[in-house]
């Protein structure tokens, strides 16, 4: 999209010096169509990326508590009993 737009400004500018200002009309009624899709875009991003931090910071504190957990805890291995017991 952003090569359309950017051969959509080159159109406008040949227009704009020709003075066919209708022509010109039609090309900037599709860059703005398109410039307002990729606001809409980057809106809906910037909103992702408020709600990311949050999430990102519990999951990478789990994983952190979890990474402690599993160096500290060791499976305790169980040793045979050589030991006769009497009765």
């Amino acid at each position: 999209m952003l090569d359309e737009n950017h051969h959509l400004i080159q159109c406008i500018m040949d227009y704009q010096s020709k003075g066919k200002t209708a022509e010109c009309a039609q090309y900037q009624q599709i860059l703005h169509r398109n410039l307002v899709y990729l606001a809409t875009i980057a809106d809906s991003n910037q909103n992702m990326q408020s709600l990311l931090p949050a999430v990102s910071l519990s999951v990478m504190w789990f994983l952190g508590a979890c990474n402690r957990v599993d160096q500290s805890y060791s499976v305790p291995t169980l040793q045979p009993n050589h030991e006769s017991k009497q009765t």
